[in-house]
């Protein structure tokens, strides 16, 4: 049976790595006299694999490093949920990805999910999966009801996240007509008989219950026929031990997880389902109770969430129930179109806590709010000076925008820069359409024109259409070449898109323009469009074939930024003609011209090292191209960039770090890996492709833990993602809509 394959060959991986050789030994898995080489499993293996101790959460988060067993295929980066507070980064590798990806397809298939289908992950933490996927987050307001129902008018699609938070939109939607919604997705939290209820009268549509542990590789849905949750048996074996859910992931030989409790309460069905399904991959089906630490005490005793009934009322959409000690606290929308009558939701307390204080909190939200940005009154001059010279994560967390002619084009820098809309295939349907009516519209006075171009420019970043970036581009370059001088900083913006446009457009830009931008200087917007940029020109670089010295420099998106931050206060469009060379793999303009330019010897030094690097060939002398380089640096953070520029050079000549050595370096001048900042500002990312070389190198003589707190340390930068997060995060967090705040505590 394959399946057995499958345990055998991951406990073959799982026994290589530390933090199971005890427990392995202890249940006889392993043959004992082999365990100063490679460890071998017992020829009685299953039987012993019985006897195995499971391991809790607990244990791998105090050494996550010890269960790790690979450091060359990490292709998957996760964290646990953190329920308890406390969380850890797993990896995986690329089969466990694969066969997470084709379980979620198969599973998707039972209710009609093609890959053609988008999903919406509305109010939750929850990033887009595949291409057409998107997510939406942010405060359940007016301004998110509106961007659902546009993202729902545009094209129908699944809806998916946390039923509490599904619910809550919901309610804001009772009685309005409602775009077609191909089908409801609820996860993360245990789903009541009142919400189901509730999902399916605003929605029109059925409601799905999906199950996941990701760590754990655990996957399940319900089947459209009986409504069971299946299990994916395909992926990983499930065992229930006093009630407790214990699986061992059979996919992940990155960081094997044995008889792993992952701390969910799950009760099996011993009959089949009745929709017939086999019991060989799909067969097997559960219903989730709970957390282990989500007990509820009632009338009955302890019970856990699952084992609850929460019934619907007539005059009331969505309630919690918040419980501690003797007092309870409920929080509701009622049906505005209906008298709020309490007897039924009285009756329920009664009969499942007996007599308590209860508090009733009435949800205000359905009245019509005016957001801050609606309020503020401000002029659009004060707002080019906010964005120009200010800080922008002050603007964007006030949220204002001017009222006047520049309105639209702060809409469409918020929505650029804090997207509670993101998608993975480019720009969300309302952002491109306030996008082309910028465009369409008529000039504006000269300043107002000029930061509108701008901002179009800077819209190029996150576009992935070539065809429209080219015309965008045109069009806005057109714009701002009318009312800028030669001395202007904007002239910068007309050379970023050069970063991740095709070679030949590339080189016309530069021909244009590079005289013109050559001594400009940097602006608030000028960084922020830079950040901006690198991260598209490592999309570029990654789909049009990597160079030999980017495949090397893994992510580049790191070097950039970190060349970014390093020189920021002495730019020069030298440092973009570099950046152009080393994604395009030829140089864009003379680079000879620009040097000749440059009066800071360091600059001048490092930009002739980094120019030898590119040509670099493995014979290259690293110490002494980097000689003049050492020379001229004087501050610390000069003297940690030359080692930074030694750690490249000898990736780019592929010449391996002595891990320990260049630990030492690492910690003494980045201070990423120990947590002890050093004794100057230094910036950890461009560090992050030394440290990922590090990981391998510290794994290959046995310093697992080292291994992988490198391997936590090497997390690509991603300003786009960790807007969404920053705001999904703080506000579209899981709550059950029912609490026992002292049993939770005391679990804690």
């Amino acid at each position: 049976m394959n399946d057995i394959a499958n345990l055998k060959r991951v406990l073959e991986v799982a026994a290589t790595v530390p933090g199971n050789r005890v427990r392995f030994q202890s249940a006889g898995l392993i043959d004992v006299s082999s365990c100063n080489e490679k460890p071998q499993l017992v020829s009685d293996w299953l039987c012993a694999f019985m006897q195995l101790t499971p391991i809790d959460k607990q244990t791998v988060r105090s050494n996550p490093g010890l269960f790790l067993a690979d450091v060359t295929d990490v292709v998957y980066r996760g964290m646990t949920s953190g329920s308890r507070g406390k969380h850890y980064i797993y990896f995986a590798g690329s089969e466990w990805n694969q066969t997470r990806i084709a379980a979620r397809k198969h599973s998707f298939t039972w209710w009609g999910i093609n890959d053609s289908t988008p999903v919406i992950n509305v109010a939750s933490r929850l990033l887009p999966v595949r291409p057409v996927d998107m997510a939406i987050a942010g405060i359940v307001d007016d301004n998110f009801i509106k961007s659902l129902l546009n993202l729902l008018q545009e094209r129908p699609a699944v809806i998916r996240g946390y039923p509490s938070r599904i619910c809550e939109v919901a309610a804001r939607l009772f009685g309005k007509r409602v775009p077609p919604v191909l089908g409801v997705i609820c996860t993360g939290e245990n789903l009541f008989d009142y919400q189901k209820e509730l999902l399916e009268s605003v929605f029109g549509a059925n409601v799905i219950e999906e199950y996941g542990c990701q760590e754990t590789g655990i996957s399940g849905m319900t089947c459209p026929e009986a409504g069971r949750l299946h299990l994916d048996t395909n992926r990983c074996l499930y065992e229930v031990i006093d009630g407790e859910l214990v699986t061992t992931d059979l996919f992940n030989y990155v960081m094997p997880l044995v008889r792993y409790k992952c701390g969910d309460i799950l009760q099996l069905y011993n009959e089949p389902c009745p929709c017939g399904r086999p019991q060989n991959g799909y067969g097997l089906t559960a219903k989730v109770l709970g957390r282990i630490e989500d007990k509820i005490h009632t009338l009955e005793g302890i019970k856990y969430p699952g084992e609850i009934t929460m019934p619907s009322f007539d005059s009331i959409l969505n309630y919690q129930v918040v419980r501690q000690d003797d007092k309870i606290d409920i929080w509701l929308q009622p049906k505005l179109s209906t008298e709020l009558s309490l007897e039924g939701l009285g009756n329920w307390v009664d009969n499942t806590f007996g007599e308590v204080n209860v508090q009733i909190l009435l949800d205000e939200t359905n009245s019509n709010l005016q957001t801050e940005a609606k309020k503020h009154k401000n002029e659009d001059n004060r707002w080019i000076r906010t964005i120009t010279a200010g800080q922008w994560a002050d603007w964007l967390k006030q949220g204002w925008l001017p009222s006047g002619n520049l309105n639209k084009t702060a809409q469409l820098l918020q929505q650029l820069m804090n997207p509670a809309v993101i998608i993975n295939s480019g720009l969300a349907l309302q952002t491109k359409s306030l996008l082309q009516t910028i465009l369409d519209s008529p000039p504006l006075e000269p300043q107002a024109e000029k930061i509108t171009a701008r901002v179009l420019l800077f819209a190029c970043n996150f576009l992935t259409d070539t065809a429209e970036i080219k015309s965008i581009y045109n069009q806005a370059s057109q714009k701002l070449l009318a009312i800028i001088n030669s001395n202007d900083v904007a002239f910068i913006d007309l050379l970023i898109p050069s970063l991740y446009l095709d070679t030949d457009f590339t080189c016309n830009i530069w021909a244009n323009y590079s005289n013109y931008a050559r001594f400009s200087k940097l602006d608030a917007f000028s960084i922020h469009n830079l950040l901006s940029a690198i991260e598209a020109a490592a999309q570029f670089a990654r789909k049009s074939g990597l160079t030999p010295i980017i495949k090397s420099l893994r992510p580049i998106v790191s070097v950039l930024i970190g060349d970014l931050n390093f020189f920021a206060p002495r730019f020069g469009i030298w440092l973009l003609a570099h950046w152009c060379e080393l994604i395009h793999g030829q140089a864009v303009t003379p680079m000879e011209a620009l040097q000749a330019s440059l009066s800071d010897r360091f600059v001048n030094d490092w930009l002739m090292w980094r120019q030898q690097m590119l040509k670099a060939g493995k014979n290259i002398d690293i110490d002494l191209a980097l000689s003049k380089l050492r020379s001229v640096a004087k501050s610390p953070q000069e003297k940690a960039r030359v080692y930074i520029e030694q750690g490249y050079g000898m990736l780019v000549t592929g010449r391996q770090l002595e891990p320990l050595q260049w630990l030492k370096v690492v910690n003494q001048n980045a201070g990423i890996l120990d947590n002890q900042s050093p004794n100057h500002d230094i910036d950890p990312v461009p560090w992050i492709p030394i440290v990922i070389s590090l990981a391998q190198r510290l794994f290959e003589i046995n310093e697992p833990e080292l291994a992988y707190q490198c391997l936590v340390a090497s997390a690509t930068p991603n300003s786009r993602t960790s807007a969404f997060e920053r705001l999904a995060f703080q506000v579209n967090d899981k709550q059950s809509v029912i609490i026992d705040l002292q049993a939770k505590y005391l679990a804690l």
